[in-house]
């Protein structure tokens, strides 16, 4: 299962110091606090947060029951750019992407995070986030699959986006995001080439 998360760095929130002090204790673990404390960006405190974020949605695909309780998601970070999520028994690879502006991360239960197609693309400001996420990624993906744009939706079960080809549910593991000026997806694309050559 795939989840994905973004950040927009320069959300009011997001600024060093705009937290309040309990903030941390509530959300991180200690050795999690120790990797805030050391970084002057404090950019690792929302690589950290997103990859919970988008370890939870890959979890919740699992436990539809499961509460988002970030404390519960373990970040270890075995470079700038990956480590993996622990929560309870699960383990999440994760993979993550940052610049000045924004931070992306990806989680998975396939610790390969193989055949994976993601992206993030900012919008105006006065863009609905959510049909623009949706947007966004069925244009990304309507190239590698071969098929046009016109033919790929993505409507939800629950809280979870699923992507249609032809109106009807294709079996692909399907993640979005959105945070101030940025929306991204993630789209494990094996199962979905599959799913869109049988609705061709």
């Amino acid at each position: 299962m795939l989840g994905n998360d973004v950040v927009d760095l320069a959300q009011r929130g997001t600024q060093p110091g705009a937290q309040h002090p309990r903030f941390d204790a509530r959300v991180f673990s200690q050795r999690e606090r120790a990797l805030i404390a050391a970084d002057a960006t404090q950019r690792v405190r929302w690589v950290c947060w997103a990859a919970k974020e988008a370890a939870y949605k890959a979890a919740k695909k699992l436990e539809r029951a499961l509460v988002w309780a970030p404390a519960r998601f373990e970040v270890t970070l075995d470079s700038c750019s990956g480590g993996s999520v622990r929560h309870g028994e699960r383990r999440f690879a994760l993979r993550v992407f940052e610049n000045e502006t924004f931070v992306h991360a990806l989680a998975s239960d396939d610790a390969a995070l193989r055949d994976v197609q993601f992206g993030v693309h900012e919008i105006a400001a006065s863009a609905d986030a959510s049909a623009e996420a949706r947007a966004f990624a069925c244009r990304e993906l309507a190239a590698p699959l071969g098929i046009a744009v016109a033919r790929l939706a993505i409507a939800k079960r629950g809280r979870i986006p699923v992507l249609c080809v032809d109106g009807e549910p294709a079996r692909v593991d399907l993640s979005l995001s959105h945070h101030g000026r940025f929306v991204a997806y993630a789209c494990e694309l094996r199962a979905a080439a599959l799913a869109a050559r049988l609705a061709s």
